[in-house]
């Protein structure tokens, strides 16, 4: 009988679990540099597949164009330019319906959209000069013209408007859209009403501007992990068939009047209301964000190894220490390689039981008892289960962790109250 205190001491097993457990932080290393470069490679695909397919669209409008003539003095002298005048509706009223669906690219997805939406709404009253020498143009701002995929209507007092592609205003915000000149004659109206119904692609989210004095935006969508962004929706349903939310806002939202010329220096996405496809975490996060309780795990599970060799009195080699301690760090890898193909939970599963089965085979055999082996199995068990629960939980991921891992800690401190009368031979 060797007694603990002799070559197989405590301390002396207690350093070389530590020290094991900082060399094993260097594979651990590697791993984390892989997952942070395939999830580089995931996000790069994804801003491509979105610059193809559509980017993150705003709508801007519909607003009127009145160019109008100043006199001005250059060098001593007067000259007449012309300026775009812009007029904003008395109201505005969107509805876009967002379907989302999956795009591939070898190994990677992303979610994009398309869109069909609604707008229409009134102007004030246009009074213009009988001899007025330009024409009222009606324009749209959207961020990405070239994923427009169908104007399905553009009206202006019930009569069709032969659009093209840009507006002629110089603001970022309505720089690029559909415009077109309106023919016929405003000034009888007491409203000018409008109505445009399209059709466009885009990626990520949307994005609408408060035009109106007063203001109904609806948006709605089969993705059940939206996130709002600028004003809050006045209502809003997120269930398991998707999400609608309903904004209603007025002018004061802003900080910009009804009426401007294309060169006031304005904000024009003060007060912008607007959704994001949220993913959630994605696959590669959850395994960096597994990879963050590597070591705590390594060094649990070394001590539990330890545990069962000074209670099955066999002594465990370091070389088998270092081969349970190098099989954790595998698991990483391998749930990084297989959610790339299948989703998170089967990835994990699969990725789990292929540490979990052969260390607690390969410590039966080691102790030469099958007990130690199903212990194993249960104690690697449990921790891939606390790992999994941190994982799945976002806003109470920590504390739920810390609860779980302190509870494996004091059932340690139990099965090692006694540790100082256990014998090896």
């Amino acid at each position: 009988m060797l007694n603990l205190k002799d070559n197989n001491s405590l301390i002396k097993k207690i350093i070389f679990l530590f020290v094991l457990a900082l060399l094993l932080q260097i594979p651990m290393f590697f791993i984390d540099e892989i997952v942070e470069e395939r999830n580089y490679s995931y996000l790069t695909m994804s801003e491509k597949i979105g610059e193809e397919w559509g980017n993150n669209q705003i709508i801007a409008g519909a607003f009127l164009i009145i160019p109008i003539t100043r006199e001005e003095k250059e060098n001593n002298q007067k000259r007449n330019r012309v300026y775009n005048h812009i007029v904003l509706p008395e109201t505005l009223t969107i509805k876009a319906n967002l379907k989302d669906e999956v795009r591939k690219r070898g190994i990677y997805k992303t979610t994009v959209y398309t869109s069909d939406i609604n707008i229409e709404g009134t102007f004030p009253p246009i009074i213009l000069s009988k001899d007025y020498p330009y024409n009222i143009s009606i324009g749209l701002g959207i961020t990405d013209t070239k994923s427009i995929m169908k104007v399905k209507e553009f009206l202006v007092e019930g009569e069709k408007i032969e659009f093209e592609s840009g507006t002629g205003i110089s603001l970022p915000e309505l720089k690029k859209g559909i415009s077109g000149i309106i023919k016929q004659n405003l000034n009888d109206k007491e409203k000018i009403h409008f109505s445009i119904k399209l059709t466009l692609r885009g990626s990520e989210g949307i994005a609408l501007l408060p035009f109106g004095k007063e203001n109904l935006f609806e948006i709605t969508s089969s993705w059940q992990s939206p996130s709002f962004n600028g004003i809050l929706p006045n209502e809003k349903i997120i269930d398991t068939k998707g999400f609608k939310a309903v904004w209603e806002l007025s002018s004061f939202v802003r900080n910009y009047k009804q009426d401007f010329t294309e060169y006031n220096d304005l904000n024009l996405r003060e007060g912008q209301i607007g959704v994001d496809l949220y993913e959630g975490v994605t696959h590669y996060r959850q395994v960096m964000r597994a990879i963050k309780y590597s070591m705590l795990f390594t060094i649990l599970t070394l001590f539990i190894v330890y545990i069962f060799e000074v209670t099955s009195k066999r002594f465990t080699h370091y070389i088998q220490y270092g081969v349970v301690g190098f099989s954790l760090a595998l698991f990483y890898l391998s749930l990084l390689s297989m959610s790339e193909f299948f989703n998170f939970n089967l990835s994990y599963i699969i990725a789990s039981l292929m540490v979990i089965i052969p260390n607690s085979l390969y410590l039966k055999a080691v102790t030469k008892n099958k007990n130690y082996g199903l212990g194993m199995f249960v104690f690697l068990t449990g921790i891939y289960t606390v790992l999994y629960a941190i994982l799945q939980m976002e806003q109470y991921a920590l504390i739920t962790g810390t609860a779980l891992l302190m509870l494996v800690l004091y059932t340690m401190m139990y099965l090692t109250r006694n540790i100082e009368n256990f014998k090896l031979e």
